[in-house]
Order: C-alpha cells, then structure tokens, then sequence
C-alpha cells in the first residue's frame, strides 16, 4: 500500500471517527431533548386539566362521572386524555381517541397509589404513546388517575430524518474528504517523489555531483531535501577523495618502484663487477663498494621514511611530553651545522621563546626541523645563506627557516609536501621526495601548520607554527 493511500485512509479514518462521536452525541441530545419537552408539555397539559376538571356525584361514592374540559387540537395536536378509577375503569376520555381506550400498564394502579405522576410508555395498535398517570386526590384518597398521553410518531419521525440526515452528510462528507484527501497527499509527497526520482537518477547514472532541485518552503521535506543534498555532497567529496587517494597510491607505488629499483641495479651492477674482476683491480674494487655502500645508505633512508608514512597512514599516534621548545632547537641546530658543508648556516636570537613550553615528540620534531635544514642546504646551493629565525605569536611558536638559493616555480608550491615530488625547474635532487611529506605529518601531529613562501631567483622559507601548551 502506498503512503499517499495509507494518509488518504488516515484522513478518512480520522474523520469517519470524529463524524460518528459528534453524529452520536447530535443524536442523544435531540433524542433527550425532544422527549423531555414532549414529557413536560403533557405533564402541564395534565396539570390544566386536573384544574379544570370536574367531578359529578357525591364523593365517596365511587367514581362515575368526569365532565373533562374541550381539548385544542390545534394547540396540542396528538394529545390524548382519559380518566379512569380506581379499579381501571374509563370514566372520561377525550373526544380525539375516538372510543380507543388508553391501555394500563400492569402497574399502573399500584403505583398510583403512591400519589405521585410518573411516565409511561404503551402501545395503542402500531403507536407508540408517552403517557403521564396524574393521581386524582380527594381528601388525601386516591380516587383516580388522570392520563395524558402523545404519540411519538413526530418524534421519532424526526429522529429518522436526523438519523438520514447525519447517515447522508457523513456519507458524502467523508467521500469529499477522501478525494481532497488523495489530491493533498499527492500534492505533500510530490517533492518527495520527485527526491525518489533524483536519487534513483543519480543512482544509476553514478553523478554523484547532482543535487535535488527543491524550491518549496523549507517544511520537514525541504529539510529532508537540503540533508540529502549534504549527504551527496559529502558523498562526492568522499568520492574524489578515495579517487585521489587510490591516484596517489598509484602514484606512490610507481614511484617507490621506481626509487627502489635504481638503487637495487646499482648494488647488482656492483657486486657482479666485484665477483668478476675479484682483487685484480684494487682501485675499482674500491670504487665499486663505495657506490654499493651509498646506494646502500640511500635505501636505508628510503625504507626508514617509507615507515615512517605507513606509520602515519596507519593512524599512529605519537608519544607527547611537555618539551622546552628553545632547548630542543639548540640541539638541532648544533646537530644541523655539521651537515651544513658548502652554506653559509646562522642562528639568529631565539631568546623570544626562552620558557616557552610545546607538548609534543623531541625524536620527531627534531627530525621536523633537521628535514627543513637539510632540504635548505641541498637546495641553496654552494656560497648561498641558510638562516634560522623563531618568534612567539599569541598563543603559537613559529620557527622559520630560510635560504639564499633559486627558490620554487609557483606551479610547484602547492606540491612540494606531496609524496615522491620533487620540483623539476629550478631545484634538482638526488632525494627520495618523502622528507617534506613527513615534516607535513609530523606538524599536523602536533596540531600546527607548516607553509613555504619564496621569490625566483631569491630562496624561500619554510614557516612551521606549533601551538603553546595550555
């Protein structure tokens, strides 16, 4: 069943509730209503009567004569009266009953006796009479009941026609309500239609980058719609970023294929040239183990760094203690100014972090800023400047560090922290291209950033920003 028919029957059901409890209370309270004016009216008609009333003979004898008083049809249409004794027998009646006899009830004498009116309903052939017994007292005795009786017939014709009435209106009330009904479901669950369609579409044409287009007023469906269209979207950016992902995994198989397999030919070339020329050439027995031992050292930093980015891609979380951050520096820096051969490498005043605290890893955040030092000092050159300058920012320590050299094409920028790539114009290398990766990884560890700006032909700088501890 479909939801437009279910809210279609629940409108009806509804509805068809609501019309029954009003139809049935309509219906008791003009059924109520209309006899308890009926009883009321014959019980004043009754008591007129009684007033009116006289009695022939000498009391006590026994009831005979009863001269009752004209009845006006007009006035009270259907009204009966008969007088009778008490032994049952009919002293007076009105001329309307036309010699018929008001039946008894079988304890219509006995309760009489009590002195009190009460109601009772008979039967005159197929009519149905409301009958009021009104005691006739004469001294405190009883001596007779007075009968005022009405037909129901107008009464209950007027309830069949409210029973007809509320039966028809109900009828056709909820057959209108059913067709507005099915019309307004379907016109509520349009858009959701249309939401079914899209997504279908977009299922199987696999167009993530669709979206639904909903311009209706921003109810529970274009609630729904605007959630659909974030869930695609971030479906799609999900999307590209496995798409991405998966390249860049291509990419880095390719390439650790690529630098593996150099290093490897260069060791095999080697050692078959060891193995055929044994001690018969000191010189280039020397030689050729000088390059086994550097390719082998190159494979060695490879592996070492290819552990470190499975490491990161695995989700490893670094160890992390309160580190003096001024301490640290001065031993990279003295650590650094070994390797600094053919670069003019300064420290310039790093006082301003003097007491300044970073939670972080001392191996790997010296390893963050021996990277930096390193690449300043491949890449600037021989003769070129390499300097070092910290400051401390509201909240972050910021260390820079900058070189003289040819600096980077702006096409490179947003690609050196990417695995394997090294910038091709200006900057040439015998490195693996993973170095800037793991500095990027090993500051977003730390919760900091790390950015490079430069000019062509004047060097660059590598700004690395780490947070304070709180």
């Amino acid at each position: 069943m479909s939801l437009r028919l279910k809210m279609t029957f629940l409108f009806c059901g509804i509805l068809a509730l609501t019309m029954l409890l009003f139809g049935f209370n309509v219906y008791y309270f003009m059924d109520y209503n209309l006899n308890a004016e009926a009883d009321r009216a014959i019980v004043e008609i009754a008591e007129d009567f009684v007033r009116s009333t006289k009695i022939l003979g000498d009391f006590p004898l026994p009831l005979r004569q009863v001269e009752l008083p004209e009845i006006d049809v007009f006035a009270n249409p259907n009204t009966y009266i008969q007088v009778v004794d008490q032994n049952g027998a009919v002293v007076a009646q009105s001329d309307n009953l036309g010699g018929q006899v008001m039946p008894l009830g079988e304890t219509t004498l006995g309760d009489i006796d009590y002195g009190q009116g009460f109601h009772e309903t008979v039967l005159i052939g197929t009519q149905r009479l409301s009958v009021y017994n009104r005691p006739l007292v004469i001294e405190g005795e009883v001596v007779g009941v007075l009968q005022v009786g009405r037909t129901m017939g107008p009464i209950e014709a007027a309830l069949n026609r409210l029973r007809l009435l509320l039966l028809i209106g109900g009828g056709l009330a909820l057959y209108f309500t059913g067709t507005l009904g099915w019309f307004l479901a379907g016109a509520t669950l349009r858009p959701i239609s249309r939401i079914t369609e899209t997504a279908q579409a977009i299922q199987q044409a696999r167009d993530l980058n669709r979206r639904i287009d909903y311009n209706g007023p921003r109810d529970e469906v274009g609630h729904l719609a605007e959630t659909l269209n974030q869930m695609l979207e971030r479906l799609y950016k999900a999307y590209q970023d496995l798409k991405e992902a998966e390249a860049a995994q291509r990419r880095f198989v390719s390439d650790a294929s690529h630098e593996l397999r150099t290093p490897i030919t260069t060791i095999r070339g080697n050692a078959e040239l060891l193995r055929k020329m044994g001690d018969s050439h000191p010189a280039a027995r020397a030689e050729a183990l000088s390059d086994i031992i550097c390719e082998t050292e190159r494979m060695t930093r490879l592996v070492t760094n290819l552990l470190a980015l499975a490491r990161a891609d695995a989700g490893y979380q670094m160890e992390m203690t309160p580190i003096a951050l001024v301490d640290l520096l001065s031993e990279t820096f003295r650590q650094a100014a070994v390797l600094a051969v053919d670069v003019n490498f300064t420290v310039k005043d790093t006082s301003s972090l003097k007491g300044v605290l970073v939670r972080g890893n001392a191996d790997y955040l010296k390893q963050l800023f021996l990277i930096l030092l390193q690449n300043a000092f491949q890449y600037a050159g021989a003769g070129e400047k390499v300097w070092v300058e910290s400051r401390k920012l509201a909240g972050w320590s910021e260390v820079l560090v900058y070189d003289s050299g040819a600096g980077i094409d702006e096409q490179d920028l947003p690609l050196v922290f990417d695995r394997f790539y090294r910038a091709g114009r200006t900057r040439h290398s015998d490195g693996t291209g993973l170095g800037l990766a793991i500095a990027k990884w090993i500051v977003e560890q730390h919760e900091g950033t790390i950015s490079v700006k430069n000019s062509i032909g004047k060097g660059c700088v590598f700004s690395v920003r780490l947070p304070g501890l709180k």
